[in-house]
């Protein structure tokens, strides 16, 4: 069967245990120069998936899947897959999977703690004063840790092994989560409590959410004003669950302390967002890359591989994030692996 990768995130090698069962695989851009060049357009993708039967990429439409009738399998090299229609690809019998590496979501929670470490020794600031000429002053310093409330919304991969990574820091963990039983929770020290008590009580709020019709928006107006003025928000999970413009006037008017966002819900982040125009002491910004790592790059694309692999086989990956086409695509596939 043929493979497509129109983006290749690795070298050559990184797919060769597709060529080993005996797949064609197809890499499209394979240098980064190239693409920061000149963008893969619509024509040159369709060009480059028209025949496929699997292709490794993290965006794709309902429109675009019809310009491949032989595609039965989508794998997203990354945690997130919200940016490939699911509903589209299950109308087409098309099976759809990601790539939760533990590289990937070790690192997000890693990168979570060294946000909050950030913020509460303040470095930002303390490295701009000493750039400028200058050398330490006392409104400069920051605050410990310990003995501070941290809210997790989401406790999931991401948000489970942050709350292992806080054990050690004599921090109160909360959570809200309502699709996580009580006893995840208790295994990890962690008190469950509703959304609006964890907004209340929390010194840092951060967020650890896949993107949902729930989820899109969840921190607004209304819970920024439910936070402590002297907290702050943290998101390394998807740029929807936040509204921007929210979060401008929770600065702007002094609703929280601060925040530390690494996603936002127009990527790249667009050169006139208001977001960019907030105190940089108060505002730590960074290009959905906070977490990034040649560890994670290689553990996602490992699995997506691997993914790739099992369905090609006939077989469902356990990676599978629409499993309501399991039966037709079954029924699809069967035909096609001897």
């Amino acid at each position: 069967m043929k493979v497509v990768v129109p983006l290749p995130t690795g070298m050559p090698d990184e797919y060769q245990a597709l060529r080993d069962e005996g797949h064609e695989v197809v890499l499209g851009r394979s240098s980064p120069e190239e693409l920061y060049r000149s963008p893969v357009g619509e024509g040159e993708l369709i060009e480059l998936i028209r025949d496929a039967d699997g292709v490794i990429l993290s965006a794709m439409d309902g429109r675009l899947m019809d310009e491949a009738p032989n595609l039965h399998t989508i794998v997203v090299a990354a945690i997130g897959h919200e940016r490939i229609d699911k509903d589209a690809a299950t109308e087409r019998d098309i099976l759809v999977c990601n790539s939760p590496s533990p590289e990937n979501f070790i690192g997000v929670a890693e990168a979570t703690v060294g946000v909050m470490i950030s913020l509460s020794k303040r470095f930002k600031r303390k490295e701009a004063r000493l750039r400028g000429g200058e050398w330490g002053m006392r409104i400069d310093r920051g605050f410990l840790l310990a003995g501070k409330t941290v809210g997790i919304i989401g406790l999931g991969r991401v948000g489970s092994n942050l709350a292992k990574r806080l054990a050690g820091w004599d921090v109160d963990l909360l959570a809200y989560d309502p699709y996580v039983p009580a006893g995840t929770a208790m295994g990890l020290d962690v008190t469950m409590v509703d959304l609006p008590t964890l907004l209340a009580e929390s010194d840092f709020v951060t967020l650890h959410v896949v993107l949902t019709p729930e989820t899109t928006g969840m921190i607004d107006e209304a819970e920024l004003r439910q936070m402590k003025p002297n907290a702050y928000l943290i998101n390394t999970s998807r740029g929807g669950a936040v509204v921007s413009e929210a979060v401008v006037k929770a600065i702007s008017e002094d609703w929280i302390e601060g925040a530390a966002l690494d996603v936002f819900p127009e990527e790249p982040l667009p050169e006139d967002s208001s977001l960019r125009d907030l105190d940089p002491d108060r505002v730590m910004l960074t290009p959905h890359n906070l977490a990034g790592s040649d560890a994670s790059r290689a553990g996602n694309l490992r699995l997506a591989v691997e993914g790739m692999a099992t369905a090609l086989r006939g077989m469902v990956p356990v990676t599978n994030v629409n499993p309501e086409v399991l039966p037709r695509w079954t029924e699809r596939i069967g035909p096609l692996v001897k």
